[in-house]
């Protein structure tokens, strides 16, 4: 095992480097003031052979007898480290001297004034001393010793050799100590390890470190590591619990149910799923899922749910999925991002809501609509025909009794026929739908929508205000954005008194959700009875209707549904506060469906 891997190995590495570097420090400290101490012990009996060298000098200086400080300096062989000792003369003459080797080469005295009485000095590995003779306070001579540092090294060597055994014998003594030290802190953490791995293992929260007796750090480690695992155990049953729960509920809803992982790999199911598709985990996992897609729709799935895997953002759309019968069904599919505590996706929660029902009821319920808007419409029609009907029939009669002003009976007849063909080209362009968009020219599609109505505003003596923009296009379906026309302008000719104003107006204009998208809107604006705050809520949904016994509620349900058919927007203000009453609907139809 290696060293950063074991930590009984790095308490002992550690024991040994802490007793390791305490005695180098030690020792470097000894051998310091021991170095200090033999430095001025030598500089000390240095002076004083120089000193006795001196005194025994003085009078063979006087009298010339070199042989007598020969014989005296001849007494340093017993010191095996003066290389060379000499007496010179007041005038720095050598007088007499001592060498150690064979070579008697003069010495030259440093810079050295006969006033002082002693130097020394530590230079090229030499330890050298000079002191001056006195005699009688008048200096006669000068002592110079020189001699080398072995006496020093060879107290280092010795010293390096008593360190080495006894660093040794320490280390030696930490290793001991540190094995049974191992004992009382790394064994409790190798159990603390293997009931983690056993744990991590099993899944099994149950099992609890073994606790020494101990009340030191370890055992305060090994007691909160088990009342980790107790708090786990506890999150362990309620999320178990809580799992269960949620699959039940999960199998139990009528949506089919899956979950994915945050790259939209699908790792879960519910029962649902596999009822309706009558496949396996095994077929569905990661992207399986899209063997019971449309491919006619699948690229365009694909496409959405790629992005919102890319950007977070929920996935809606609706898509058919085959069942396990072959036949495909419309389901209403919605995905929700989970987010993890710094914001970022870790998996997606989706469910497929079948809607093939709800879309053949309210599809029914459209034709319905238009059915009675047709019954509506056909009624006001009957009226607006009956009129110039009428108005032929006695121009006829007037003809036959009047041959002479027959001409005249028969132009004012052809205008009146000229009406009534009006009317039906009109009438026929509302009804008559086609299979795929094509280009309309809004401005048109709304004063044929009014001129239909023309006899209704004229019984009510309603005020109509037209403001059409010239070259207002855009691509739809014309039998329907007709039909949105009409409704709105039944609508307010409904909520409208006698007298009172219709304002309607198409121009070009730009959507209002921040696309800026380019289109048409038409403004259908009267001073009717309003629309309360509490009714504006709901006049969108289905069935809801302020006219008692005369609407169905399905008329402003159908229009949004259109609205929306052509990726537009409807907006509605509206004033019920009396004397100020009025409804503005906004329609807005983009350029391209």
């Amino acid at each position: 095992m290696e060293l950063r891997n074991s930590l009984s190995k790095k308490l002992t590495a550690m024991n040994m480097l802490v007793s390791g570097v305490a005695l180098l420090l030690a020792s470097a400290a000894f051998f310091a003031y021991d170095l200090f101490t033999f430095r001025a012990n030598l500089i000390t009996s240095t002076s004083v052979q120089a000193q006795m060298i001196g005194a025994n000098a003085v009078s063979p200086l006087i009298s010339g007898d070199t042989q007598a400080v020969e014989n005296t300096l001849s007494a340093l062989r017993a010191s095996r480290h003066i290389v060379y000792a000499a007496v010179y003369t007041a005038n720095r003459n050598v007088f007499a001297g001592y060498w150690r080797d064979s070579g008697k080469a003069r010495v030259p005295l440093p810079d050295f004034s006969p006033a002082e009485n002693e130097r020394h000095s530590f230079k090229d590995g030499e330890f050298g001393l000079l002191q001056t003779i006195v005699l009688e306070c008048k200096p006669i001579g000068i002592v110079y010793i020189r001699s080398d540092l072995g006496a020093i090294y060879d107290r280092f060597r010795n010293y390096l050799l008593i360190l080495m055994a006894i660093l040794v014998a320490s280390l030696f003594a930490a290793l001991a100590l540190s094995r049974v030290s191992q004992r009382v802190i790394s064994r409790p953490i190798l159990n603390l390890a293997d009931t983690a791995r056993q744990v991590s293992r099993n899944k099994d929260f149950s099992v609890r470190a073994a606790s020494g007796g101990d009340h030191d750090e370890v055992a305060l480690l090994v007691s909160a590591f088990n009342e980790m695992l107790l708090e786990i155990q506890k999150r362990d049953s309620a999320l178990q619990a809580s799992e269960q729960q949620f699959r039940s509920l999960a199998d139990s809803i009528p949506q089919l149910a899956w979950m994915a992982d945050a790259e939209g790999n699908r790792f879960w199911y519910n029962h649902r799923w596999f009822e309706y598709t009558g496949t396996s985990y095994e077929k569905m996992a990661g992207w399986g899922w899209r063997s019971v897609h449309d491919p006619e729709i699948l690229p365009k799935v694909m496409d959405k749910w790629q992005l919102s895997i890319a950007t977070g953002q929920p996935f809606e759309m609706t898509f058919p999925l085959r069942g396990a019968d072959g036949e495909y069904r419309q389901f209403l599919t919605l995905a929700m991002p989970v987010h993890d505590t710094q914001g970022r996706v870790v998996r997606w929660f989706g469910s497929n809501t079948d809607v093939t029902e709800q879309r053949r009821s309210e599809e029914a319920l459209r034709q319905t609509e238009k059915l009675a808007a047709t019954g509506r419409l056909a009624a006001s029609i009957a009226h607006e025909i009956n009129n110039p009907l009428e108005a032929v029939t006695n121009l006829v009669y007037l003809a036959r009794k009047q041959p002479a002003n027959v001409q005249g009976y028969l132009k004012l007849a052809d205008q009146e026929l000229d009406r009534i063909a009006q009317i039906t080209k009109n009438t026929l362009g509302f009804y008559r739908d086609s299979a795929s968009p094509s280009e309309i020219n809004i401005s048109e599609a709304v004063e044929e929508v009014l001129s239909l109505y023309m006899r209704k505003f004229k019984f009510k003596k309603i005020d109509l205000h037209s403001d059409l923009e010239e070259g207002a296009r855009i691509v739809g379906y014309p039998g329907e954005i007709r039909q949105i026309f009409a409704n709105l302008t039944s609508n307010a000719i409904e909520a409208l008194s006698d007298e009172g104003r219709l304002r309607v107006r198409v121009s070009s204009a730009r959507s209002r959700d921040g696309s800026r998208n380019g289109g048409v809107r038409v403004t259908f604006l009267d001073n009717g009875s309003g629309i309360t705050p509490a009714n504006k809520k709901k006049i969108f949904e289905p069935f809801f209707t302020t006219k008692k016994n005369v609407g169905t509620g399905l008329g402003l349900w159908l229009t949004l549904t259109l609205v929306q058919k052509h990726k537009g927007a409807i907006q509605v203000r509206s004033n019920s506060e009396p004397g100020r009453t009025w409804t503005a609907f906004s329609v807005f139809l983009p350029n391209q469906t």
